[in-house]
């Protein structure tokens, strides 16, 4: 049994004793009610016990709020528990834990362990748990700074359940830098785990004591004095604390991980309690590109926060804010960002959803894939007010995928950055024989980086460019690997553009900042070596004064040819046609561009597609946005020019008589000036 019962006789004791008294009493701002959701997962006979303690706790908090949900086995689900726990400042857990390292799997699961003990179905009997890991935790979408307690439960704090020897100290910080993890992937900036002892000290310090989070767990009564710290593994820009009731405790001793916290310690208790989720509103920007930095990294022993996202879930992930290492790449006051987004290891076909904002499953899509082939996306998206990205999983349940994120870029209020000028598109680079584009030729070698001429290239600008938008497709290569495009040569990049097979044909959207002397590098990384050759399609580019300023919008769908959205019918190749953009899905009349994602599916054969202003079947062979062979369902961000009339046309290059059907989301627009 996973439960903690020697814990829970304490908890109650001193429960009775009432030897402490907490802050005097403190309101919260009568314009703001802090959201407290409290769970008591089922525990077999001790969970009347932990009702009562539950019910303790609601009580002190009634003090200060009256949004209070109490959500108690047998009617404790996941999906109550989800529904209740959305925007939620403090979310109390008492239950059991299935916490890891354990004794009964060899390897973490994420879907079952470091999370929640919940009821399979409302009104089942309290005996026999159903666990909800660190996976299902990440889906929670808390408030801002939310604050988590974890009460009465095995391995959160580091110890093991009744009967079972006490854990090494190696162990125990496993076991609380997991635990902590899924709750602050879903937005908690603490996570704290009493074993012991009622939570009235907690909820007055919080309301009341007006202090960081770290001055409230230094200051508990069950302080032993003995706090181990380090930075946390699982989450970056955390750290976690043990108070174990020993010193130097050998394993296989008394249990003595009673006590630990995973957190931003600088954390303001106000801020916990008065954190609430913004609802996304459009705003402007200008841009400010930066070098490709990774910001998001699901898999293990990266930037973070590790964890994969598993199917049919929503996840947040903070960017603007965020310190990678001792740095913050994206301001706090970043309105949109432009990255390269990454899946990879997925165990099953799907795909992704990015966006600022995610209610339940997203009506549009970012990127899509097979299973265990490693795609990548261009994006330009705005972020939530709380300066976070959404993201939605769907695919077949039970699968699962990992996600990566390279920002290239951001945008902030204002006119102080740059501003976007739309061109073309037209194509700068093509290594290919015969292609006749000047500039380099022959293909790219794996480990030697090339310097591509971007100023003063095909009609662009011979200086003033600071970052340009277009299309990177790679041809035929001849091994498994990835292409990294960037201002700055590299043999060995730390970041991504794009991922692709052996042989085949794949373009990713891109938005990268150019160098000082008007070129990009590229690099090709093949698995065990090879090459490639390289196509390069700018369809606009930005200046540090003039241009026009980056509109956000809630992604919007514009065209579904599948359900004569946008167009009626599907694309028969080789025939364009145009689709009105200005005034649909938020797009004002004026705008002079718009970011966009393109899908390709049902596709009758391989082939390619092109968007801008009046392409042609002769146009299309001079750019191209999207690569494919058939029945692979693909999608390719794209910054493209609009028509003068506000539309833009969009055309399938295939052999006669085949047919596509085609889906566009918009993610935001340009529209001057900067």
């Amino acid at each position: 049994m996973r439960k903690l019962t020697l814990a829970l006789a304490v908890g109650l004791l001193i429960a009775a004793t009432g030897t402490f008294v907490g802050p005097s009493r403190t309101v919260a701002a009568a314009t703001y009610q802090t959201k407290v959701v409290i769970v008591v997962g089922q525990t077999q006979s001790a969970t009347a016990g932990y009702i009562v303690d539950a019910d303790r706790a609601a009580a002190v908090f009634a003090k200060y709020t009256t949004n209070i949900t109490k959500i108690y086995s047998p009617h404790a689900t996941w999906g109550a528990v989800k529904a209740a726990a959305r925007g939620a400042n403090v979310l109390v857990y008492l239950g059991h834990g299935s916490g890891y390292p354990n004794p009964y799997n060899s390897f973490l699961k994420p879907n079952g362990d470091n999370g929640m003990g919940l009821n399979a179905v409302s009104g089942s009997s309290d005996s026999r748990s159903y666990y909800y890991g660190e996976n299902y935790m990440a889906q929670l979408q808390l408030a801002p700074n939310a604050l988590v307690i974890l009460n009465h439960l095995c391995y959160a704090s580091g110890d093991s359940e009744p009967g079972i020897a006490n854990p090494s100290l190696g162990t125990a910080k496993v076991r609380v830098d997991g635990y902590a993890s899924g709750f602050i992937r879903a937005g908690a900036k603490a996570v704290i785990a009493e074993g012991t002892g009622d939570l009235s000290y907690y909820i007055d310090t919080l309301f009341g004591g007006h202090t960081t989070v770290d001055a409230m767990w230094n200051s508990a009564p069950s302080y032993n004095g003995n706090v181990l710290s380090y930075a946390s593994t699982r989450n970056s820009d955390y750290t976690s604390k043990l108070d174990p009731e020993a010193p130097n405790t050998p394993a296989g001793g008394r249990d003595v991980y009673y006590r630990s916290m995973v957190a931003i310690g600088s954390t303001t208790t106000d801020s916990m309690i008065s954190g609430q989720l913004g609802t996304f509103a459009g705003k402007s920007g200008s841009y400010y590109p930066i070098a490709p930095t990774r910001m998001v990294d699901t898999r293990a022993g990266t930037v973070g926060p590790v964890g994969s996202l598993s199917s049919s879930g929503g996840y947040t992930y903070q960017i603007a804010g965020k310190k990678v290492g001792s740095v913050t790449p994206v301001p706090s006051t970043a309105v949109a960002i432009t990255a390269n987004v990454t899946i990879a290891g997925q165990t099953g076909a799907g795909w992704v959803y990015l966006g600022p904002t995610i209610e339940a499953q997203p009506g549009v899509s970012t990127i899509n894939f097979p299973k265990g082939d490693d795609r990548a996306n261009g994006v330009t998206v705005a972020l939530s007010p709380e300066g976070t990205l959404r993201a939605w999983y769907g695919a077949g349940g039970g699968t699962f995928t990992q996600l990566i994120i390279d920002v290239t870029g951001y945008f902030l209020p204002g006119t102080g950055g740059a501003g976007y000028v739309a061109f073309g598109p037209h194509r700068v680079l093509d290594t290919r024989p015969g292609s006749g584009v000047p500039g380099l030729t022959g293909k790219f070698v794996s480990g030697q980086h090339r310097v591509i001429q971007i100023a003063g290239v095909a009609g662009l600008p011979s200086s003033g460019i600071v970052a340009v938008t277009g299309n990177l497709t790679v041809v035929s290569p001849s091994a498994s690997g990835y292409v990294a495009l960037g201002p700055d040569p590299a043999d060995a990049p730390t970041s991504s553009t794009i991922n692709f097979r052996a042989r085949d044909v794949r373009a990713n959207n891109v938005v990268v900042p150019v160098n000082s002397n008007g070129t990009l590098s590229a690099t090709f990384i093949g698995s065990g070596g090879g090459n490639v050759d390289l196509v390069l399609d700018i369809s606009g580019y930005f200046v540090a004064s003039g241009g026009s300023l980056f509109n956000t919008l809630a992604p919007a769908r514009l065209l579904d040819s599948r359900f004569n959205v946008g167009l009626v019918g599907p694309f028969s190749a080789n025939t364009a046609k145009t689709l009105p953009v200005t005034g649909h899905g938020g797009v004002p009349s004026g705008a002079v561009a718009v970011f966009a994602n393109l899908t390709v599916t049902l596709q009758t054969a391989g082939g390619l597609t092109a968007m801008g202003p009046k392409p042609t079947i002769n146009s299309a062979t001079q750019f191209s946005n999207l690569n494919f062979p058939i029945r692979d369902d693909r999608a390719n961000g794209a910054t493209v020019p609009l028509a003068s009339d506000g539309s833009l046309d969009l055309i399938y290059v295939a052999p006669a008589g085949r047919a596509a059907q085609l889906i566009l989301d918009v993610t935001g627009y340009y529209m001057g000036p900067a």
